[in-house]
């Protein structure tokens, strides 16, 4: 098995107030990587202890074990105090650019004492977690500056790293530093982190300082996850998300109504028009006339907004029966299992276990860019409905019935009484139905002379009656209009 690209270890002290608090405080490891700890007499001894092993002038020399690196505080040690001036220059190291504070700056010599001072009072209530991750030399230089990682790692995976640990609002509720030393082996963060105020969402959805110590395996998984994606984005992890933004680009452009390839006006299917058509129906009654177009996720939360939500889905639905969006969603799952792919490599390159692990689906940035997709989806397909509704609208002059609706009419009944007759028959129904609406939509009737003709006939005979009737009343004399009178 390969040597992982990443290493990552992590130990903690109890908060001073803690109440599981035995009052052992972790100072490293010796010669042979075992955890060294000292145990003290009481909680006044223990933060007597702490506070000098964390802000004081000696005990710290958690991840070294030349001892006499022990007479410095932590803070001291993170920006390079025992270092000597030809180590500092052969590693291209200085000391105001080592240690860096939550804000993404770099500590100066001020904010340090500073630092110092207020950490004092945090470690009575907060527990203290400190974390190195060490890296393949040669892995980040082929893949990232270490000014950049640093900065990501500071100011982007941290805070990530904080709220799935379940800590809210970070960067307000805690304080973090992060110190790159690149003069060993291999290039290491030390990061040493811990809570100003409450900020720990509990079981009862209420804010407390956190109680448990360590992190877990699936925190701390996530945590080298993060780090190794930020190494690797320009390499693999860009690249493959770029795929997956054009496939879903292509996706979009049959849903966009400037696109030639505009589904929505290409698929012909007798009932999905009128599923549209009543789509738009009930879409023009709860847009605002002031509105041109409506989104789907404003629709009121009521029974004609569950229908338009409903109908909507049908119809969605009913175009991804489509071959080409088939296609087109192909695209899309495989350039997310690609994706994937990277994921379960960047795993199996840094013996990070499965506890934990997210695939791409449930990856937050992928969730969001296909929910945003499917809204695309969803709101060209009822602002199409609308815009069909009052195009057909704007048609419509008066409320006068035209002779072309009366023809709607009969064509619609005579193919209602077909239905009725053979339901069996559902080829030649459907091809009827077809029929009529393209010669609904396109304005076409073939029997039409023929039934403006029998029509002008029935009313010339109307006529030419009405007048004989008319006559038989005009001569008073006539004796065969007044027995018809006295019937």
């Amino acid at each position: 098995m390969a040597s992982p690209k990443i290493i990552f270890r992590s130990n903690h002290n109890f908060a001073v107030n803690h109440k599981d608090n035995r009052y052992k405080i972790y100072y490293g490891t010796d010669k042979n990587g075992k955890a060294r700890y000292k145990q003290c007499k009481n909680k006044d001894e223990y933060q007597m202890e702490l506070e000098k092993y964390i802000c004081g002038d000696n005990g710290f020399f958690k991840y070294s074990r030349n001892e006499q690196k022990a007479k410095i505080s932590m803070f001291d040690y993170f920006v390079g105090a025992k270092k000597n001036e030809d180590v500092m220059r052969e590693n291209k190291m200085k000391r105001e650019e080592m240690m860096m504070m939550s804000n993404g700056k770099y500590a100066t010599d001020e904010d340090t004492e500073k630092m110092k001072t207020t950490w004092r009072k945090y470690l009575k209530n907060s527990n203290v977690h400190q974390m190195i991750v060490s890296f393949n030399n040669d892995y980040i230089d082929e893949n990232i500056s270490l000014d950049k990682l640093q900065s990501d790692v500071t100011t982007k995976i941290l805070p990530l790293f904080f709220k799935k640990c379940g800590f809210v609002n970070p960067e307000k509720n805690l304080d973090w530093v992060v110190s790159l030393h690149c003069d060993q082996d291999n290039y290491h963060f030390h990061i040493c982190c811990l809570e100003k105020r409450k900020s720990y969402l509990s079981y009862n959805n209420k804010l407390t300082y956190r109680n448990k110590l360590e992190f877990t395996e699936k925190e701390n998984n996530f945590f080298k996850r993060q780090i190794v994606l930020d190494i690797e984005r320009e390499k693999l992890y860009t690249p493959a998300l770029i795929k997956f933004n054009n496939e879903l680009d292509e996706f979009r452009k049959y849903f966009n109504p400037k696109e030639k390839n505009f589904i929505l006006l290409k698929y012909k299917n007798i009932d999905f028009e009128e599923k549209i058509l009543r789509l738009g129906y009930l879409v023009n009654k709860v847009r605002t006339t002031d509105k041109k177009y409506i989104k789907y996720n404003s629709l009121p939360k009521n029974e004609i907004g569950n229908e338009i939500r409903n109908l909507t889905k049908e119809i969605r639905k009913e175009l991804f029966k489509e071959d080409i969006l088939k296609g087109q969603k192909k695209n899309i799952l495989n350039s997310i299992d690609e994706i994937n792919k990277i994921f379960e490599k960047i795993d199996a390159d840094n013996n990070i276990s499965n506890i934990g692990y997210e695939s791409a689906l449930d990856n937050k940035l992928i969730k969001a860019k296909l929910e945003k997709n499917d809204n695309y989806v969803l709101n060209a397909i009822v602002n199409h409905a609308l815009y069909k509704t009052r195009n057909m609208s704007d048609k419509i002059k008066n409320d006068e019935i035209t002779f072309n609706d009366l023809l709607n009419e009969i064509a619609l009944d005579n193919f209602r009484k077909e239905l009725n007759k053979d339901m069996s028959n559902v080829v030649v129904i459907r091809k009827t139905r077809i029929k009529i609406l393209k010669n609904h939509f396109n304005n076409i009737y073939t029997s039409k002379d023929n039934v403006s003709n029998s029509i002008k006939r029935l009313e010339y005979n109307h006529r030419t009656a009405e007048e004989q009737f008319r006559e038989l009343f005009i001569d008073d004399n006539n004796k065969e209009a007044k027995a018809i009178l006295e019937r």
